[in-house]
């Protein structure tokens, strides 16, 4: 299980913001410097990032909240800059895929607990529970408010199919939509990344006839994803490949099928970053 990282104190926090800064600051100039003679470049360096903590420290003094602000617009840029050959190297398996969810939210139900569960991501940044179905995204939002995340990803569905809220996967697509208007308006900088829903296997239905219709609804949530443009991650062929990975139940996902399922959903995710550049 892989170690938590322990919450720090607020000064501490402020001052390991300031100092990524100037790192984030120094690359930033790399660049620039090339075309310095060598003689200058140390003093144009160190100009470099005096000026840009004494920037950031004003910012702090201002408002401390402005200082994650202008480091979450560089770590954007960054990757950015990066996303097609974090692409490349995450397809060719020459990636960690847990490196890449840095600033996100994910959201689900039971299935989505094995995110944190088994120590692939952290705790404070899934919000699943078993049970759990869309309507339970609303109760999150202060929550997410506070970690504003560039990327929101849910992944829910088992529940949602089997619990007779909606009567077709018309009705929860359209419902599905509202969730993801909802958060478009609470946090209008994140992009909504819906996983389609599992499949369910024998003897699941032994449970639950509803299961038999998890394609139908999957199918309709990504036909709306694909009418109003909310990015939508299609899991089919991953599941028909490693449904020797789902639990005996039919239902509940091994270990080893998380880092297949992440890998879907953080491509998704740098895909939908480079559409909009």
């Amino acid at each position: 299980m892989r170690q938590r990282r322990k919450t720090k104190q607020p000064a501490v926090r402020g001052r390991l913001l300031l100092i990524a800064a100037a790192a984030l600051l120094l690359i930033a100039t790399v660049v620039l410097l090339i075309s310095i003679p060598a003689g200058q470049r140390a003093k144009a360096q160190q100009k470099a990032v005096e000026e840009g903590v004494a920037y950031l420290e004003l910012l702090e003094a201002k408002d401390p909240g402005l200082v994650d602000q202008v480091l979450k617009e560089r770590r954007e840029a960054e990757l950015a800059a990066q996303k097609e050959e974090l692409l490349r190297q995450l397809n060719a398996g020459e990636l960690d895929v847990w490196s890449l969810f840095e600033d996100y939210a994910l959201l689900g139900d039971s299935r989505a607990v094995g995110f944190s569960y088994y120590g692939f991501l952290e705790d404070s940044r899934v919000f699943a529970g078993s049970g759990d179905t869309i309507r339970k995204v609303t109760e999150h939002i202060d929550a997410l408010k506070a970690l504003n995340p560039s990327y929101i990803f849910l992944c829910y569905g088992i529940n949602d199919v089997s619990i007779g809220f909606w009567s077709t996967p018309e009705e929860y697509a359209a419902e599905m939509m509202e969730v993801v208007s909802e958060l478009n308006r609470e946090l209008p900088d994140a992009t909504v990344v819906i996983s389609s829903i599992l499949p369910a296997t024998d003897p699941a239905f032994n449970l639950s006839e509803k299961w038999r219709e998890i394609p139908q609804y999957s199918a309709a949530v990504e036909s709306s994803c694909q009418e109003f443009g909310v990015v939508f991650v299609n899991n089919d062929q991953t599941a028909k490949e490693h449904m020797d990975l789902y639990g005996p139940d039919g239902i509940h996902l091994q270990t080893t099928f998380y880092p297949y399922w992440a890998s879907n959903l953080i491509a998704a995710a740098l895909n939908a970053g480079a559409a909009e550049e």
